[in-house]
């Protein structure tokens, strides 16, 4: 076609603004679900009431707070030196308040997937724990975690966890990392799913999961195909 670019060519001014936006961070990644039959396009955010989101914001904190420390915890226990025979016990320390989970890129979306008005939350963040002072140093004092939530809420307005994946650099062989791309009906039924982006140990791919009352079940992975 003349003036136009062949397949696989790029025109030059195309590729001056896609590595200008690349400099700038500014790439977005957009979902796109194909339907033959068509269904109509409609969108799936929650629209909250005032003050509303920044108390269920704060629940999701607290939440991911409690599991992310609850994970440290099983991994500290699991990787325990057993103590060797005539080596004295140590001296119980008096209790003293956990140190805090550092939380950075918190992002927190809320869907109303099955169009009933009953939101779906979706909480994920990069966090760290900061070294204690008072206990000998680890080697994985400067470890970051990722941590994905998913809630919902029931008629008393009370969080139920769907789904909590809590997984650091050593454990993507077992949950991956993953991050929110956005709400699709993926399967034209009318009620969303949600996309993510996960990376494994297998490398980096996609990952749909439906949520129920319970649980949320996978659709689809590209990393691990049924």
């Amino acid at each position: 076609m003349p003036g136009g670019a062949r397949a696989g060519e790029t025109k030059p001014g195309e590729a001056k603004i896609t590595e200008a936006a690349a400099a700038k961070g500014a790439l977005q990644l957009v979902p796109a679900v194909s339907d033959a039959n068509g269904t109509e396009l409609h969108s799936y955010a929650f629209d909250w009431l005032k003050d509303e989101e920044s108390d269920r914001r704060k629940q999701m904190t607290d939440l991911a707070r409690q599991q992310l420390r609850a994970y440290v915890t099983a991994r500290t226990k699991g990787t325990t030196v057993p103590k060797t025979a005539g080596q004295a016990a140590p001296k119980r320390a008096s209790a003293k308040k956990p140190v805090e989970p550092l939380f950075g890129a918190e992002q927190m979306v809320t869907y109303d997937l099955w169009r009933t008005n009953q939101p779906v939350l979706v909480f994920t963040a990069d966090a760290q724990i900061p070294p204690d002072t008072s206990a000998p140093p680890s080697l994985d004092s400067d470890l970051h975690y990722s941590i994905t939530l998913v809630t919902r809420t029931d008629i008393y307005g009370n969080l139920h966890t769907l789904y909590s994946g809590i997984t650091d650099k050593y454990h993507l062989d077992l949950v991956p990392r993953l991050e929110l791309i956005d709400a699709v009906d993926a399967d034209g039924d009318g009620r969303g799913e949600l996309l993510f982006r996960e990376t494994s140990d297998n490398g980096t791919g996609w990952i749909i999961y439906r949520a129920s009352a319970d649980k949320l079940w996978k659709l689809f992975d590209s990393l691990s195909p049924q």
